[in-house]
């Protein structure tokens, strides 16, 4: 009698096996449910998708990530509005650029005719260019900080669109900046003349020696070297304890004085030093960034400069002034308003790490984006 042949340690008549099921080559596919895990709720493994930044507490790079990322999902808008903003602040800024320069071209003017005349009165001139110049930076720093936060307002509500996956239309982003623009613009102004005016008094104290004893030796100059240290110390203390006051203000709907006492709940403590260190980090990027755009700009500003002045035998020195202003403020602004979007896309991940770190703040985010995808589906 014939037997069929059997492999050792298997059973005769055994149906051949299949592959179970639940068993896959690979990960789900985006989207799908994972067999192994039980359905509902949110879950920490849907931020892993998100095209922003992940709905967890964020690590240095993926804030620095959020920030160029946001190039690639909304260029077109981000850039549209950092140009139409920056675009008004830099015309105010080179009237003020160019009035502070009025008086320095006109010496120039009279030291190439009358170099007696200009020597009688060089102290005063001296002191008169120095305020010139201290209330033209003064000036030029409020003007910037109001054009960033206006730039923020609208980087804030395309970011956190992207982050939950419900993106922000171009009509939607600029009805935010109707909406909270002013807001916004106060916001920028009580910080910066806050801390203009912190500056002012602790370097006013340093100066009190010079002052009063109208010579300048190390008893008198020493103070007044402490005295800007202390107040540049003093206006980055508090830049970092109100670099969150937009974002509050946007996402929180809270008014001026409600979205600087966010930014100081959020900043306070041992909080503070997170996110100080990794804004100021993002903010020194930022700024190389600019100087090395600018640099390009002011390098082509000063050979035309040159030329004008070879060509016209020292004679056109207004001209090539005005020029060469004009190129370097071209740069700062070209410069500025590419990497705008860069800075407020970073400050929005700054706030949101700090609020889903401290707040748990990724639960409520990664139930918007459940929403959205069981809305939409996948993107």
């Amino acid at each position: 009698m014939s037997m069929s042949w059997t492999a050792p340690g298997s059973t005769a008549g055994a149906e051949p096996s299949t592959a179970p099921d639940t068993e896959r080559s690979g990960p789900p596919p985006y989207g799908a449910p994972d067999g192994g895990r039980p359905p509902g709720g949110p879950r920490r493994e849907l931020a892993q998708s998100m095209p922003l930044f992940p709905l967890r507490p964020l690590g240095l790079g993926e804030v620095l990530g959020a920030a160029v990322r946001i190039y690639r999902l909304r260029a077109r808008s981000v850039l549209g509005v950092a140009a139409a903003v920056y675009g008004v602040a830099f015309v105010v800024l080179t009237f003020v650029t160019g009035a502070s320069m009025v008086p320095m071209i006109g010496d120039m003017q009279s030291m190439m005719t009358d170099p007696a005349a200009t020597e009688t009165g060089g102290a005063l001139t001296t002191v008169r260019d120095a305020v010139l110049m201290i209330l033209s930076s003064a000036v030029t720093m409020i003007i910037t900080m109001v054009a960033s936060s206006l730039v923020t307002v609208a980087l804030t509500q395309v970011a956190m669109g992207e982050a939950v996956g419900r993106p922000v239309s171009t009509a939607q982003m600029w009805a935010t900046m109707r909406r909270r623009g002013l807001p916004a613009v106060a916001v920028g102004l009580l910080i910066g003349v806050l801390s203009l005016v912190v500056f002012l008094a602790l370097s006013g104290l340093g100066m009190l020696p010079v002052i009063l004893l109208q010579e300048a030796s190390w008893l008198t100059v020493l103070p007044l070297v402490i005295g800007v240290v202390l107040g540049a110390l003093a206006v980055l203390w508090i830049w970092a304890r109100t670099v969150l006051a937009v974002p509050s203000l946007v996402l929180e709907d809270v008014g001026v004085l409600g979205a600087l006492r966010r930014s100081l709940v959020l900043t306070r403590g041992r909080r503070l030093w997170r996110v100080f260190g990794t804004a100021l980090l993002l903010y020194l990027l930022y700024m190389l960034a600019v100087q090395v755009i600018g640099g390009v700009f002011g390098t082509v500003a000063v050979i035309v400069y040159m030329a004008i002045l070879l060509a016209s035998s020292l004679e056109a020195i207004v001209l090539g002034m005005i020029v060469l202003t004009i190129i370097s403020m071209a740069g700062s602004y070209a410069a500025t308003f590419l990497l705008a979007p860069f800075l407020s896309a970073g400050f929005v991940a700054i706030y949101a790490d700090a609020r889903m770190r401290h707040e748990a703040w990724d639960v409520e985010l990664l139930r918007r984006a459940r929403e959205a995808w069981d809305a939409d589906g996948p993107r």
